[in-house]
């Protein structure tokens, strides 16, 4: 049975409460670690969603941060006795080492707190990388795993000690977003431009395709007053360490001002072709068409066949040549984009 937008967002969000609410009790003291301070938009959403989780069951969220401002000390007094969050997404292995390293790192220093990894995609190229990770995961002895795919979950099982869940991107406790602009082109080809490009964004030009991708910020205020904060999140100095001490409360502006940016950016097209997984996301709580492209390994087409298969106005596609014409074949099939969300 096909579901439109509404009722898959609605579906998504329950299950997302079905599985964490029971572990994070209302009320709760917690950190939320690994504040995605960078332009990818997709990991901005999640962010956003996973604050959005926090204050529907009135969890206290006493310590954020992001890796370069992560400071052990403050996170040891203010939590107390709470639950420590890791941010989810898709990093959780070998392709983005720096994250793995952070979550590695809290799970190594607090072997006494609750941690949960919000929902993650796990890919390990290396062997000896993920024997590391199994080694940190397996001594820590209340490490909950949440996956957002079933092959993810298969290897957490496979792997790891940890127990181990099921459950939808947070992007999606947003619960629908209003598209901020009107199209300017049939389609959007929003394509991956970074380590899991798997080169869609060779696409010959097209008159009625506007191609892009989102991993850079614009050098706006909110963009450079991010990057003082953050270089002088460390100073001694007092009028800067006050400055630099309102870092956490810039994190939420920040990730809405991505989020925007991204949702603006999608709303250019009438259908969207991506190999962003955000990109299919955010389409959907936008009431977008869209087709989905797999990134370099496998990443999307799991997630897809896991939560999303059913999703009326989304589309899966093998290759360039079949993506195009499939987002044509969207464009004249949902021409009132209202349509899609009802």
């Amino acid at each position: 049975m096909k579901l439109y937008c509404n009722e898959l967002i609605a579906s998504l969000a329950k299950k997302i409460d079905e599985v964490l609410k029971p572990l994070v009790p209302p009320s709760r003291r917690c950190a939320l670690l690994d504040f995605p301070n960078h332009g990818n938009v997709g990991d901005n959403a999640i962010w956003l969603g996973e604050k959005a989780f926090l204050r529907s069951i009135n969890a206290a969220a006493v310590y954020t941060s992001d890796i370069a401002t992560y400071s052990k000390d403050k996170l040891e007094k203010r939590l107390r006795g709470g639950t420590i969050l890791l941010h989810g997404g898709g990093n959780l292995g070998d392709i983005w080492p720096r994250h793995q390293g952070f979550r590695e790192k809290i799970i190594s220093e607090f072997p006494d707190a609750k941690i949960i990894q919000l929902p993650q995609t796990i890919y390990f190229e290396e062997k000896a990388n993920l024997e590391r990770a199994r080694s940190v995961f397996n001594s820590h002895p209340d490490l909950i795993l949440l996956v957002r795919d079933a092959r993810s979950l298969a290897i957490a099982r496979n792997e790891f000690r940890a127990r181990s869940y099921l459950c939808p991107d947070m992007a999606f406790m947003l619960r629908g977003l209003p598209r901020p602009e009107l199209p300017q082109s049939k389609i959007v080809w929003l394509s991956r431009t970074d380590m899991e490009s798997s080169g869609h964004f060779g696409l010959p030009a097209e008159p009625d395709v506007y191609k892009t991708d989102w991993r850079r910020d614009p050098r706006s205020f909110v963009f450079r007053a991010n990057n003082f904060l953050t270089r002088h999140s460390r100073d001694e100095t007092p009028v800067l360490r006050g400055f630099a001490s309102s870092i956490s409360c810039a994190y939420d502006v920040l990730a809405r001002h991505r989020l925007l940016r991204g949702c603006r950016m999608l709303s250019k097209g009438q259908v969207v072709v991506t190999d962003r997984l955000h990109g299919h996301i955010l389409s959907i709580l936008m009431g977008i068409p869209n087709v989905l492209l797999d990134n370099n390994y496998g990443k999307l087409k799991s997630f897809y066949e896991t939560w999303t298969r059913n999703c009326a106005i989304a589309v899966w596609a093998d290759s360039l040549e079949e993506g195009l014409e499939a987002g044509r074949s969207l464009a004249r099939t949902w021409s009132d984009p209202l349509q899609a969300k009802s």
